[in-house]
């Protein structure tokens, strides 16, 4: 292997962890915030739920897009 492989494999590698830990806080933020939020019935609290466990970047954002009285 050579140096330059073992460096970029390192940058990704990093890139992919900050991406992960991002990922992670959103998700969590957003969880904790719907659970807490008394307006919404559990039906749409259980589909906000999917839409953040599948898409955790993509619907945190959408969540706090949309519902924006967090």
């Amino acid at each position: 292997m050579s140096a330059a492989y073992v460096i970029a494999s390192a940058k990704l590698a990093g890139g992919l962890t900050a991406l992960g830990v991002i990922a992670l806080v959103l998700a969590v933020a957003a969880l904790f915030y719907l659970l807490r939020d008394a307006q919404l019935s559990g039906s749409a609290k259980a589909m906000w739920i999917v839409l953040v466990l599948f898409f955790p970047i993509l619907g945190p954002a959408v969540y706090f897009a949309v519902r924006s009285d967090w």
